[in-house]
């Protein structure tokens, strides 16, 4: 039995390839701190970030134009990861 645990392989982390939250905190570490953190905006122009929050994120499942790539679970399934997520407008 103890054979078939050790030869048991982790589950393989999803492989991304945008910024980690630590990623972030580097870069963010070079710049003044009284600066104010801005996304792009919808259709154009700038919008502030007001916050962040975390939420479960299912991996590759939009590919309809104008959407990313991943989305919320549906109600009752499992999260692929928890992300956080910049929060720039109250909706």
């Amino acid at each position: 039995m103890l054979d078939l645990l050790e030869k048991r392989h982790a589950p393989k982390a999803p492989e991304l390839a945008g910024l980690t939250v630590g990623d972030v905190i580097a870069m963010l570490e070079t710049f003044d701190p009284s600066a104010p953190l801005m996304v792009q905006g919808e259709s154009g122009g700038f919008e502030e970030v007001l916050g962040f929050r975390t939420t479960g994120v299912v991996l590759n499942v939009n590919t309809a134009e104008g959407f990313g790539p991943h989305d919320l679970p549906d109600d009752g399934a499992r999260a692929d990861l928890v992300a956080v997520v910049l929060r720039s407008t109250e909706r």
